[in-house]
């Protein structure tokens, strides 16, 4: 508990607080912080004391003799078994072939609902050096033409996936474009469908 207490008396020295300060602060006789940080007694922290201590100095419980904290449940998104072409488009056939987990954390970052997210995995080189053959992206179904912007998309297209770059030409025309410059650009919107935004890609590296 040695450190638990020095751990005390350096956030104590740094807030300037008295020792009786923090003992009213837990409702204690007013020498009880002092007599646990420089005599030992009692030899721990009740549970409740604790919890106001971390909060009054801004630190995790852990650092005063606290449980480490729970890491948050991790969130299950289908992973669906087609293939999503850098190329001439691979044929459609959907279904949920498993599921990939992400922390709610990068859910959050992402900017999208858990259940409007799939993961799919690329094949083909056209979308090189943004995708690479056996990517698996995570795409925003929520995010498809009621939302349309530039960026990388799914798209269904003469009843294939590809995934691809969309831009916006003069009068705002629709261009399908590969990042692979051997590819050449497409343009087009009515023989095509937005499956949804690519929002992450990950990767195997070596």
């Amino acid at each position: 508990m040695d450190h638990i207490r020095e751990t005390l008396e350096k956030l104590r020295l740094a807030r300037g607080d008295h020792y009786s300060a923090l003992s009213r602060l837990l409702g204690r006789n007013p020498a009880y912080m002092q007599q646990f940080i420089q005599r030992g007694t009692p030899r721990r922290l009740a549970e409740g004391d604790r919890k106001t201590l971390a909060r009054y100095f801004g630190v995790e419980e852990e650092a005063l003799g606290g449980p480490p904290p729970m890491a948050p449940a991790l969130i299950a998104i289908p992973r669906i078994d087609v293939a999503a072409s850098a190329g001439p488009g691979a044929l459609v056939e959907d279904r949920i072939s498993g599921q990939i987990k992400l922390d709610p954390h990068l859910v959050r970052t992402l900017g999208a609902r858990a259940e409007g997210l799939s993961a799919i995995r690329v094949t083909g080189d056209s979308m090189l050096p943004t995708l690479a053959d056996g990517d698996e992206i995570l795409v925003n179904r929520d995010d498809a033409t009621a939302r349309l912007r530039e960026g990388v998309y799914v798209l269904r297209l003469e009843d294939g996936l590809v995934v691809k770059r969309l831009v916006f030409g003069p009068d705002r025309k629709i261009i399908i474009r590969s990042d692979n410059p051997a590819w050449p650009d497409r343009a087009g919107w009515q023989e095509l469908t937005v499956i949804g935004r690519v929002v992450w890609v990950g990767r195997r590296l070596g």
